[in-house]
């Protein structure tokens, strides 16, 4: 097939495709060609071109021109172009009448050319319709440019207000950053002076004595037996432990309470105690702080505990003598 002929199949192929004509899958094959292949995208770009021109001159008729208002004037961007290129061509056929008439006035013997006829045919030779393709794509980088130009003024407004709220945020942080630090080394001073004075005190503290205790073993009362036995107190005591000898051990636990032999008053209540055994013999132990204690009888009285029950099992009498 000649090659005129195959560009002209070509050029058919491209207005059908424009016009929503083709099958499907032909049409998706060349949708995919028309984004892969730049080659091809510049052919169907032109073909379009071509195509909208000829519909705003008048020249579409039959099928073409239905399809060109059912299908391809569906889409509202293609509406705008359609406007466009009828502008132009509008303006184009201004400009050669305009230039016509200036032809006229130069077949005058002696006539001048003036400014305006001279303007009037440049605009004719730009806006004939050879021409409409590179008017087309002066129009498409001018618009780009304006969008472009547009975002591009948004975006770098967006950029500068993020680095003012970044550059805010970290001035923020510094600040936080000295104040703990401040209250870091005032903490560190404060708890360097605790430790300074507690050193202090420390040595103004007279050094602990050991603890002074007295232990005596008593048995329970006796019938017959007259005299209390007698527990010495040394000056200087502080506590006075009494082991109380049991007969048996027939409670879980037991209590012990001390008893005024003058006032019959009770001074002093232990809690709840286990017997233990210690040798042979098995017992409970109480400690009573040596402050108490007076030069005087005193009885101690023990307790079987069961529940919330106690019985009385022995009393425990002693004479405190301080020496």
């Amino acid at each position: 097939m000649p090659s005129a002929d195959k560009q002209r199949l070509n050029d058919l192929v491209l207005s059908r495709y424009l016009l929503g004509s083709l099958p499907a899958e032909e049409a998706e094959r060349l949708d995919e060609l028309s984004v892969a292949d730049d080659e091809f995208a510049l052919r169907l770009d032109a073909a379009e071109n071509d195509l909208v021109d000829a519909y705003a001159r008048g020249e579409l008729s039959g099928d073409a021109l239905e399809q060109f208002q059912k299908f391809y004037l569906s889409s509202p961007r293609r509406r705008e172009k359609l406007e466009f290129a009828r502008t132009l061509l509008h303006s184009g056929e201004r400009t050669a009448d305009a230039g016509a008439r200036a032809t006229t006035r130069h077949a005058i013997p002696g006539a001048k050319p003036t400014d305006q006829t001279s303007q009037s045919s440049s605009l004719r030779r730009w806006f004939t319709v050879p021409r409409l393709r590179l008017q087309w794509g002066f129009a498409f980088a001018a618009v780009a440019l304006l969008f472009g130009g547009s975002y591009l003024f948004v975006e770098n407004e967006r950029l500068r207000h993020q680095a003012n709220e970044a550059r805010n945020q970290q001035i923020a942080l510094n600040q936080h950053a000295q104040e703990l630090e401040k209250q870091l080394d005032e903490q560190r001073s404060t708890n360097a002076s605790t430790v300074k004075e507690l050193d202090r005190l420390r040595e103004t503290l007279p050094p602990p004595r050991a603890l002074k205790i007295v232990a005596a073993l008593l048995l329970p009362q006796m019938r017959g037996v007259g005299e209390a036995p007698t527990v010495s107190v040394p000056p200087g005591t502080d506590q006075v432990q009494l082991r109380l000898q049991l007969e048996s051990n027939d409670f879980p636990a037991y209590q012990v309470a001390l008893r005024d032999s003058v006032t019959n008053q009770v001074l002093w209540r232990s809690a709840k105690l286990k017997a233990k055994l210690q040798g042979d013999a098995v017992g409970v132990s109480i400690s009573l702080a040596a402050s108490l204690l007076k030069q005087q009888n005193y009885m101690l009285e023990l307790y079987g505990a069961a529940g919330t029950s106690a019985e009385l099992m022995a009393s425990y009498p002693f004479r405190v003598v301080l020496k």
